[in-house]
């Protein structure tokens, strides 16, 4: 399946975060959910799901009503069902519904792994889309975004409208999704059409749909052949 992801709107919410990596972690429940122990991975949504982060959806919802999209996973261990409780138990929260029609088509590995790994295996996604709905997406954790980035792809190119995502945890800064104005600026000044090339080559898309985290990585990196370097041996 191919990358999919289209332009974001410079309005689009951030993502909101229910509790730190730590506190996941340390969930006597974790190692089991993200394995794929449904009981496990209900005890946890419900320990962890906070009411504060429920109440910022309320609000970026505004009304509305969409259908939640949790990701599944497959990990090493199973599939992480986490972000399918998160969807459950928000749904009963909320009074909204999950839709189980939308799912990862493949396995990417990103827990614990650097930029680069995660810059060139990303996640895609398949399934059917209910035409002109409105959607929320629910997943267990966001690093570069890149996961919530194509789902968010998927389900704009097939009729619908991701207007909201919300994870357990959260990388340090990366809770924007929409890339910043000055970051774009700031990495065409310093790479140029060169990363605008090795992205459509490598990545099938341009610099203008990367999430701000990925944007931000890219920006820390020397080089372009740096980059080329790392995404190489990210590779194998």
């Amino acid at each position: 399946m191919p990358i999919r992801r289209t332009l974001w709107p410079a309005d689009f919410p951030e993502v909101v975060v229910h509790t730190t990596v730590a506190l996941r972690d340390a969930h006597p429940d974790y190692a089991a959910a993200k394995a794929g122990a449904r009981g496990a991975a209900v005890r946890l949504a419900c320990d962890l799901i906070a009411p504060a982060a429920v109440e910022r959806i309320r609000g970026v919802l505004a009304g509305r009503q969409p259908i939640i999209v949790p990701v599944r996973a497959i990990e090493s261990h199973g599939v992480n069902l986490i972000p399918d409780a998160m969807a459950h138990e928000l749904a009963r929260i909320l009074g909204l519904r999950v839709t189980t029609e939308i799912l990862q088509t493949n396995t990417v590995g990103h827990t614990r792994a650097g930029g680069y790994h995660r810059l060139v295996f990303q996640p895609t996604f398949a399934g059917d889309v209910e035409r002109g709905r409105v959607y929320l997406a629910v997943d267990d954790h966001v690093g570069l975004g890149s996961t919530l980035a194509n789902l968010r792809g998927h389900i704009e190119i097939e009729g619908g409208h991701l207007i909201a995502s919300t994870t357990m945890s959260a990388s340090r800064r990366s809770e924007v999704l929409a890339p910043r104005p000055e970051t774009l600026q700031a990495l065409l000044a310093k790479h140029g059409q060169p990363l605008e090339d090795l992205c459509q080559q490598q990545l099938a898309f341009g610099l203008d749909r990367l999430t701000e985290a990925e944007a931000g990585y890219l920006l820390r990196s020397a080089s372009v052949d740096v980059i080329r370097a790392g995404m190489a041996a990210a590779r194998g």
